[in-house]
């Protein structure tokens, strides 16, 4: 299923303390993947988690992050890109003074979806 989608038309949901858009979602891409936009504000996060059944990637687009990938601790800045493996531990916050802003993927779609839009 092809599909386009304008600035500014996707679903809006608050999670943990982040404002996410959706991209792409589950019913658009027949369940191949899940995309939102995230914007984390300072010190915004969500706590260490683990997806069971999704490979993560999220592509920081605006600020900056720290990255927590298993047991190491990265500083992200726009422009850099993470790749988070089915089954590793990981979180990101938002150390600084300004909203950061990513894309992340989930691959496949999965419940993941539903876990934000009940947030």
């Amino acid at each position: 299923m092809s599909f386009f989608r304008a600035t500014d038309t996707g679903p809006i949901f608050l999670g943990p303390g982040d404002i996410y858009t959706f991209l792409a979602t589950q019913a658009e891409t027949d369940g191949a993947y899940f995309v939102l936009e995230g914007m984390i504000p300072p010190d915004g996060d969500p706590p260490p988690h683990i997806h069971h059944n999704q490979v993560e990637t999220f592509y920081i687009v605006e600020g900056q992050l720290e990255i927590m990938l298993g047991d190491e601790v990265y500083e992200a800045k726009a422009g850099d890109f993470v790749h988070v493996s089915i089954g590793t531990p990981h979180r990101f916050t938002n150390r600084s003074q300004t909203p950061a802003k990513i894309i992340a993927t989930f691959v496949p779609a999965g419940d993941i979806e539903e876990f934000f839009r009940e947030s």
